[in-house]
């Protein structure tokens, strides 16, 4: 979703926990907190987002619309295959998505067992952070520059609280033409080779709007419905005004787990997350993956893959909402009916919420509150207000529009989530220069096994004194000390694997760092002890050999105090013999 001038142009359809190691421990386990200055991760709900309901050939997109700018300026471009069904969706899906699915890093602290008390560790302690074909050339065929070739209106019609127009352009520099015309600024010389592109292929355009007066609090999610089985992101007509490393997350729901097609499959390299920071690298780790050679900036990351039924349906729908008549409803009885279903809570303290991000919006056009009184004043108590003008309520409006963007949403957000048993996550980070290729994807007909988005890893000093980082895969980083991450050689890949789902439904790994990980890894745990037995002979020639990084010192030369008293012993004992 991006501007192009004063045009938000967006591209979206197309045709065609693993549990830690158990360690012995003298020193016990706890859980680490983010370092001085560091967040955990948050939700991420920038970028695109989108969820594809793929069944019965039909493509249903719900696509999140983010906007925080003039709603005079707010415009927006969808290029379709074919005239589609539009209507409104849940924002309060994405909501259920994006923290259900989120990325989520935990860390442990143990210190192995070094003999005597063996206790073990306190397993299952962790902080969680919660945090998505070839380029195509310009042809003046399809798209032409002459002037003049005005599109065909396929549709008009509103959605919520959006005008939409279906288009059907039959040139390029026309439909250019069009949008100017009708306060779309589209920059004519990026848009026209992009749009000939797609012209070329008989794609129509979804052009939307926002209806007059309404606010950007008003801006929902928009459902796009056509015929087809392969959904795809255009991203060619997103790169006209993009911005570096974009979030492009996309969700499925279906009977299988989905993989692109088009674009490489990447798989992270666990070493380089930092677990110390509960992941705050992670979408650094992510643009470096597919950034990697081979992928070469247009792969895609699984985050989640597996059982839909982990989305709550939470704040989604109550059958309760389709079946309340406001249109016999006076203006000071509105709150407390709302209150009764569930959608907004009133304080004593004349405080009132909602738990749709849509229901403050309805009521300011049609119950705004008077002149100088807080809305949250006001629907606490509409009766208190003699300011209060019947004539602004409009009880025939508000419920057309709360079955349109409330009640009608959240059934089919619920029926989605309850229809479709498999869920996909996906994301890719892509500048651009990296937006030529339109990605599309399909459900894998074999089976590729679930993916968890939770990551645990523990920190462990070892008996020897030296630390390592036990990885969710079972692997180990040497190095690093108590909160301090390892520092890793400048030449460990990125990217674990690098593959390719073909649309006839073959695999092909391109790239295997597997074996190259594990050397790397072992080379560092070489340097490590050298470096500790250069440490531990220089500590014995100054009596401190036997401190541990981490521990109070005096600890370690009582340690050393005790083990020198029975070298002399033991020295003794051998004399006398």
């Amino acid at each position: 979703m991006q501007w192009i001038g004063r045009s938000f142009v967006l591209g979206l359809t197309c045709t065609a926990l693993l549990a830690t190691p158990r360690a012995e421990a003298c020193g016990g386990t706890f859980c680490d907190a983010p370092a001085q200055g560091q967040a955990p991760m948050p939700v991420d709900q920038t970028g695109e987002n989108v969820l594809f309901v793929m069944a019965n050939g039909m493509v249903e997109a719900h696509i999140q619309i983010q906007y925080t700018g003039d709603p005079e300026r707010f415009a927006w471009v969808i290029p379709v295959p074919t005239t589609p069904e539009l209507s409104v969706g849940s924002q309060n899906l994405f909501v259920n998505l994006l923290n259900a699915t989120v990325p989520t890093f935990t860390l442990n602290t143990t210190f192995d067992a070094c003999g005597g008390d063996s206790t073990g560790s306190r397993a299952g302690c962790g902080m969680s952070s919660s945090d998505d074909s070839g380029s195509a050339s310009y042809s003046p065929g399809g798209g032409g520059n002459t002037k003049g070739d005005a599109p065909q209106i396929r549709s008009r019609q509103a959605v919520g609280a959006f005008e939409a127009t279906v288009l059907e352009p039959t040139s390029a520099q026309g439909m250019v033409d069009w949008l100017e015309l009708n306060g779309f600024d589209a920059d004519a010389a990026d848009a026209v080779p992009v749009l000939s592109d797609y012209i070329n292929r008989h794609y129509q355009f979804v052009t939307i709007k926002l209806r007059p007066a309404a606010g950007t609090d008003e801006i929902h999610p928009l459902v796009i419905r056509y015929p087809g089985n392969e959904p795809c992101v255009p991203l060619k007509l997103t790169a006209i005004a993009a911005t570096d490393d974009m979030v492009v997350r996309t969700f499925f729901l279906g009977e299988r787990r989905v993989v692109p097609t088009n674009y490489k499959h990447v798989t992270l390299n666990q070493a380089h997350l930092d677990f110390r920071t509960l992941g705050s690298n992670y979408n650094l780790a992510v643009s470096r993956a597919v950034d990697s050679p081979v992928a070469n900036g247009q792969g895609f990351v699984t985050e989640y893959a597996g059982p839909s039924q982990v989305t709550p349906n939470t704040g989604l729908y109550d059958p309760v909402w389709s079946n309340v008549d406001f249109t016999s409803t006076p203006a000071e009885q509105v709150v407390s009916q709302l209150t009764s279903m569930g959608l907004m809570s009133c304080s004593d303290s004349f405080n009132c919420t909602s738990s749709h991000p849509l229901l403050f919006a309805l009521l300011d056009r049609y119950l705004p509150p008077p002149s100088g009184v807080a809305p949250a004043d006001y629907y606490a108590c509409v009766s208190c207000y003699t300011t209060t003008d019947p004539a602004s309520w409009d009880p025939n409006g508000f419920a057309t529009d709360f079955a349109t963007m409330i009640a009608e949403p959240g059934k089919r957000a619920q029926q989605v989530l309850q229809l479709y048993p498999y869920l996909t996550r996906l994301l890719t980070r892509l500048s651009p220069a990296e937006m030529s290729v339109d990605p599309m994807f399909q459900e894998w007909p074999q089976e590729l096994g679930d993916e968890n988005a939770t990551f645990s890893a523990t920190q462990a000093q070892t008996c020897s004194g030296d630390w390592v980082t036990r990885l969710p895969d079972g692997r180990e980083v040497p190095g690093g000390s108590l909160g301090v991450s390892p520092d890793l050689p400048s030449s460990m890949p990125w990217a674990e694997r690098i593959e390719e789902f073909t649309p006839d439904g073959e695999r092909i790994v391109l790239v295997d760092n597997s074996a190259a990980i594990r050397q790397q890894l072992a080379n560092m745990r070489v340097i490590n002890l050298s470096k500790e037995d250069t440490q531990t002979k220089s500590g014995l020639e100054s009596g401190c050999g036997c401190s541990l990084p981490g521990r109070d010192t005096s600890h370690g030369l009582i340690s050393c105090g005790l083990a020198l008293m029975l070298l002399v012993r033991r020295r003794r004992r051998s004399t006398q013999r």
